[in-house]
């Protein structure tokens, strides 16, 4: 074979791998092929919206913890605190825009090994190294058809307002401009107005910081309950002589006798009365003191602006040892049977006969989902953070006609024995935690209810 024929051979080889490596071939799509979509395609009328879950681990208490709502029966409830109600259309159609028209802008990784860089680790995952968990965010229309199920991570270090999510389940990361309107906070999905009272309405105040002490008869062995420093204070607003910038008669706190009533409804006025036993009298001003109506005004003030912090589940049929283990009891023998409170009660008496009484029970220093929910209760420890320190509270509502002062209906709102069997079936399946700075403000001991004379 001649030099000639060699070069030639080759050429020919070369020609052919040219030609070869420029026929057209098949190639892999693209990794980002789904940029630019909707995030939840199918999630375009926020009024579907019917349940929300929320799962987030808790790092500081090492906890995983749950979040829910929902529609039930034409009513708002919060399924993991028992059911109790929610006011939800107006946080809910937050949290269900906030997910609409959301965009895959753009696609981070696909890889599962940087999970933990972008926080979007399920927040159940056991395994989760530490600050690398993710929120999970379901929503479900009426059907239970899932319209939101994403991880929702850290937010995007070099764009504001985009957090790193991603669909449980898969790998694809995604970096998409979102503004999650989702709370889990307990107070922010439940009725501010607690009691449903207004404090113009209030015309009388008992007020009993009695203690409740536990002990045995030395005799007989059995279980007893006293109370220490039973000294019920009663207050009625009252004509006070002067008149007011709008020319009306001014009215003001006074120590009252608390009323006495007749077989005819009617109050005896303890001036005319000739019976045998007296009747009760109004507390008396130690000497060099005088009533501070401002604290009676606190009392009403604070209830009617009282906030709760927890709620717990209440049996049909009250349950002494429940009670108990909240602060409360039950004494006496059926059917006379009364309720007391560890740490004293609150009467409420408005004009029309709706009487509120406030039963202030033991602390609690839960915190996070055991304090709004319930569940393991943590245990009063030496040197205990006071901060943390939380109340129970129950709540009965009674109506007394003779009290009703036949004010009129407002805005069509019940009033009187309508309004009160409206809110006793509201307080009867709950204990209530109420913070213990409201509980001071409502708390009053006698002493608290003088100041000097003025001179």
């Amino acid at each position: 074979m001649t030099r000639g024929t060699v070069i030639m051979g080759v050429l020919a080889l070369l020609s052919f791998a040219g030609a070869m490596s420029m026929r057209p071939v098949e190639v892999a799509p693209p990794t980002f092929e789904d940029t630019g979509e909707a995030l939840f395609p199918e999630f375009v009328d926020p009024n579907a919206a019917t349940f929300l879950e929320v799962k987030d681990y808790d790092e500081e208490s090492a906890q995983l913890t749950s979040f829910s709502v929902k529609l039930e029966d034409g009513k708002w409830v919060i399924p993991s605190h028992n059911n109790y109600p929610a006011d939800g259309t107006e946080q809910m159609g937050k949290a269900a825009a906030s997910f609409i028209s959301v965009t895959k802008d753009v696609v981070r990784s696909d890889d599962p090994k940087e999970h933990a860089e972008f926080g979007v680790v399920d927040p159940e995952d056991e395994a989760a190294a530490k600050d690398s968990r993710g929120r999970r965010v379901t929503i479900k229309d009426a059907s239970g058809t899932t319209l939101v199920d994403v991880i929702i991570g850290k937010d995007v270090p070099e764009r504001q307002g985009f957090k790193f999510v991603r669909y449980p389940g898969e790998n694809r990361v995604y970096a998409v401009q979102l503004d999650p309107q989702v709370s889990t906070q307990f107070t922010d999905w439940i009725e501010d107005d607690l009691l449903k009272m207004e404090s113009d309405d209030i015309v009388a105040v008992l007020s009993n910081s009695y203690s409740v002490v536990e002990g045995t008869d030395p005799v007989t062995g059995e279980k007893t309950t006293k109370l220490e420093n039973d000294n019920p204070m009663y207050f009625e607003l009252s004509d006070s002589g002067a008149f007011g910038p709008d020319g009306q008669p001014s009215v003001e706190w006074a120590p009252a006798a608390p009323p006495v009533f007749g077989p005819d409804g009617a109050r005896i006025d303890p001036a005319t009365w000739e019976g045998e036993e007296p009747l009760p009298q109004p507390a008396a001003a130690p000497e060099g003191k005088e009533l501070n109506p401002t604290k009676v005004k606190q009392i009403v003030g604070a209830s009617d602006r009282m906030k709760i912090v927890g709620v717990r589940p209440r049996a049909a049929r009250l349950d002494p040892f429940e009670m108990k283990s909240k602060g409360f009891f039950l004494v006496g023998e059926p059917p006379r049977l009364s309720l007391l409170g560890n740490e004293g009660e609150v009467h409420l008496i408005s004009n029309d006969g709706v009487i509120y009484t406030l039963f202030f029970g033991e602390v609690t220093y839960a915190t996070g989902e055991a304090l709004s929910a319930g569940g393991e209760e943590d245990a009063v420890e030496e040197g205990e953070d006071a901060s943390r320190a939380n109340r129970y509270m129950f709540v009965n509502v009674g109506y007394d006609a003779r009290r009703d002062q036949g004010a009129p209906s407002v805005d069509g709102e019940p009033r009187g024995e309508a309004r009160a069997q409206m809110l006793a079936e509201r307080f009867e399946r709950w204990y209530y935690v109420i913070q213990d700075s409201s509980f001071v403000q409502v708390h009053k001991v006698p002493d608290d209810f003088w100041r000097d004379v003025k001179e």
